[in-house]
């Protein structure tokens, strides 16, 4: 089976997150040291002097800038590096479900899982006992080359945690869903007909 993420990943995504936190630490020494500076400036001069104003004004646009920055950059770059950190690793030692299924297509709106962008790979399963196509969506990550999954292709799959990790193609176009499709169209037109003779009544 192809495996989508590797240990290198993991590793990759490890090191991202690290930087991204040692940026955190530079920009808080950075804005401490700055306060320490003013305050001991403002200590240093006489009672009521005029170039008071400085060490107050530089402390407080310091602090602006430091907050206004920093917000962004932990709440979004740092979070969303370390749910894909958190992600590959359950990838790796998480629970993992092996599925065999027809591939119907994939759903490219805008999609996130665990503030990761992914696509869906919508997958569809004949369930005997209700006699209909059963939907199966897993996600996968728009960072990876996109499998070459086709329109009736019969998978077997590898998911954790609803991420597609592994898979393997047994046989290419192996289910045409004409009939499905069709279906489909015939419970829309009935719906409409249903609609407007409600409206009618």
């Amino acid at each position: 089976m192809i495996s989508v993420y590797t240990d290198a990943d993991y590793l990759a995504a490890y090191k991202q997150k690290r930087r991204i936190f040692t940026g955190f630490i530079v920009m808080t020494a950075i804005y401490l040291a700055t306060c320490i500076a003013m305050l001991i400036y403002h200590i240093s001069l006489p009672y009521a002097a005029k170039e008071d104003v400085v060490p107050k004004a530089v402390a407080y646009v310091t602090t602006g800038l430091y907050f206004i920055g920093i917000f962004p950059y932990m709440s979004i770059k740092y979070a969303r590096s370390r749910k894909y950190c958190k992600m590959l690793f359950y990838v790796s030692e998480g629970i993992k479900m092996e599925e065999n299924n027809y591939f119907y297509s994939f759903r490219e709106k805008e999609l996130q899982k665990d503030n990761i962008d992914v696509i869906g790979c919508v997958f569809e399963t004949w369930s005997k006992k209700r006699q209909e196509w059963l939907e199966r969506e897993v996600y996968f990550d728009v960072e990876k080359p996109r499998p070459d999954f086709g329109n009736g292709d019969y998978v077997r799959y590898v998911s954790q945690g609803n991420f597609l990790v592994q898979y393997e193609i047994i046989e290419k176009h192996a289910y045409e869903f004409s009939e499905y499709e069709e279906d489909d169209e015939e419970d829309e037109v009935e719906s409409a007909v249903e609609t407007e003779e409600g409206e009618e009544q």
